[in-house]
């Protein structure tokens, strides 16, 4: 390396001087940036209520969470012609109080304070494939250290299936731990059944995770439209598989809402129907 010369120096410090005197304020007219109506909201057959939630996406340079869209009419209608309003049960959370029928199909209105008006594609209810049975077993996986937990103590749990035919069809599997979902973008599960069309399928370790003795475990498998299915892997795409020089950019993930007011005011999100079983478990315990 060069050494610095003494008039180099001199030079060198006269530049910083004249460039560090400046203190004259930059105003940068940044763009507040835009904001998206968000839509979260399944219809299924359990017996249960439902709850549809709508946010308002923060600016992107707002640390703030996303507020709650609050004051909207929504609506969910059928095939039928029969059409509920929705009440609003906290801040942004219209509930539907009652199970989806089987075989309707399903559609989601919103009217926003400011008369923007939305509306979802027909979602089908489709009838729910059952598990069969769920059963835990000892892994043959090793635990990471840091979970300080012996060989003995850990365990896979599975499910057993027979899926139906025809084939088309879709499905998520989702899972709670002690009560608690499992919501990270590596905890999304969806499939179709192009490899397994009519078939019983066993062995089948939906969480792949570890579990404890005296864990309960519940697994949720849903039937739900291939739309449903494709949108939530590109929701995963977008979600997890980021960071790298070779994942795909970022970019707003529109679902199935459309601005009827203004066609370039884009919803995010997805409404959706789901045949809906579940089975629970409580591991290590015959």
């Amino acid at each position: 390396m060069k050494q610095m010369t003494l008039k180099s120096f001199f030079i060198f410090t006269v530049v910083i001087m004249i460039f560090g005197s400046c203190q004259d304020v930059v105003d940068l007219n940044l763009p507040e940036g835009e904001s998206f109506l968000v839509v979260e909201g399944w219809i299924t057959n359990e017996e249960k209520t439902h709850d549809i939630i709508l946010t308002r996406t923060a600016a992107y340079f707002d640390n703030a969470d996303p507020s709650p869209e609050t004051g909207a009419s929504v609506f969910i209608r059928d095939d039928e012609g029969m059409e509920v309003l929705l009440p609003e049960t906290s801040p942004g959370v219209y509930t539907y109080p009652e199970p989806g029928d089987i075989g309707r199909s399903y559609q989601l209105e919103i009217l926003l304070q400011n008369e923007s008006r939305y509306i979802s594609t027909f979602e089908v209810l489709y009838e729910p494939v059952p598990i069969d049975s769920i059963y835990w077993r000892l892994s043959e996986n090793e635990p990471d250290e840091e979970d300080g937990e012996s060989l003995d103590d850990i365990y896979d749990v599975l499910i057993e299936t027979n899926e139906p035919q025809p084939i088309g069809d879709n499905y998520r599997w989702r899972y709670f731990l002690n009560g608690a979902e499992y919501r990270e973008p590596f905890d999304l599960f969806v499939a179709n059944d192009e490899f397994v069309n009519g078939n019983p399928i066993t062995d089948f370790n939906v969480p792949d995770e570890l579990f404890s003795q005296f864990d309960t475990v519940l697994i949720v498998q849903e039937r739900i439209t291939r739309q449903a299915r494709e949108f939530l892997q590109l929701l995963q795409q977008q979600t997890a598989f980021v960071g790298g020089p070779f994942d795909p950019p970022p970019s707003p993930i529109e679902g199935n809402i459309e601005n009827l007011t203004d066609p370039n005011d884009i919803a995010l999100g997805y409404f959706g129907a789901a045949g809906t079983d579940r089975a629970s478990i409580v591991v290590g315990v015959e």
